[in-house]
């Protein structure tokens, strides 16, 4: 009788947390980047946009990094006015491309688009944003302390029954983001069901420590000369689709919301006699393009 009551227990709660999301869809748009001189990278993002506003159920879109080619101030503004034809609200984060912490710092990334992070909730799921740059030209990403302290922040004031959803540009994994354990021991306190990025210019489906890293193929022109975004739909799973312009979606994984997986295996390994969490991908890992 105890055991039928758990199990009572226990479906009640599920559904509870299914039906507290109220189901909607999303676009992701990585890796666009815009430069001047070279007018490609803007006409696909014009033709991804375009596909986007003849959606008649995208809610908003999130931009995952390397808006522009070289950080300039006059490609993050071209393509925040590009940005600006969506039909449904954006929200950015910049990439290696961007943004670099050690000075002579180029950041126009601020002036241009007001923060490189950002944290709202939509129909029963949090999205939080935030940079990881290089702490200089060509070197791996880096997670500023004070943007580690704000995640900290803003995901322990929302309420525990709360699912969220981290974006960022690069991949939280050892030969990306140097410091991305102390990033991941922040998420992992939460219901953060995956962390979305880019980077790689291709799908492919990482762990981080047991939290799903999706990785987003970019804007720009693909081996079969087809520009694309992602799509998501949001419900009892995350769905993830391709879409390429004129064409129809290609699902290729959904993420279920409510069943606890191991992703991802933890071993020491030694590096500059430091011991660092190594992670196995889930998937077979992308060849990077920066």
């Amino acid at each position: 009788m105890m055991k039928r009551i758990l199990i009572f227990i226990v479906f009640y709660q599920l559904v509870i947390q299914i039906f507290a999301i109220n189901p909607f869809r999303f676009a992701l748009i990585t890796d666009l980047h815009i430069q001047m001189g070279n007018n490609a990278p803007e006409k696909d993002l014009e033709t991804v946009i375009q596909d986007i506003n003849q959606q008649q159920n995208i809610d908003l879109v999130l931009v995952s990094g390397d808006i522009t080619e070289f950080g300039d101030k006059p490609s993050l503004e071209k393509a925040k006015a590009l940005l600006g034809t969506l039909k449904m609200p954006f929200y950015i984060t910049p990439g290696n491309h961007d943004q670099k912490l050690s000075p002579p710092s180029y950041d126009y990334f601020n002036d241009v688009f007001g923060d490189n992070k950002f944290s709202f909730s939509h129909k029963g799921i949090h999205f939080v944003g935030f940079a990881t740059r290089p702490s200089q030209v060509g070197g791996n990403g880096v997670i500023a302390h004070e943007d580690i302290n704000w995640i900290e922040k803003e995901l322990s004031e929302l309420p525990d029954s709360v699912r969220i959803i981290a974006v960022t540009h690069y991949p939280l994994q050892t030969g990306d983001v140097d410091n991305w354990p102390d990033m991941v021991d922040v998420l992992k306190k939460y219901k953060v069901m995956t962390v979305l990025g880019g980077h790689y210019h291709r799908n492919v489906l990482f762990a981080y420590d047991g939290i799903p890293g999706i990785i987003n193929r970019s804007t720009l022109k693909n081996n079969e000369h087809l520009c694309g975004y992602s799509v998501y739909t949001v419900s009892d799973s995350l769905h993830v689709a391709e879409k390429q312009p004129g064409n129809a979606e290609i699902l290729w994984m959904s993420l279920p919301f409510f069943v606890k997986e191991e992703t991802a295996v933890t071993e020491p390994v030694k590096t500059d006699n430091k011991a660092v969490r190594k992670k196995r991908c889930i998937f077979r890992k992308a060849d990077k393009r920066n």
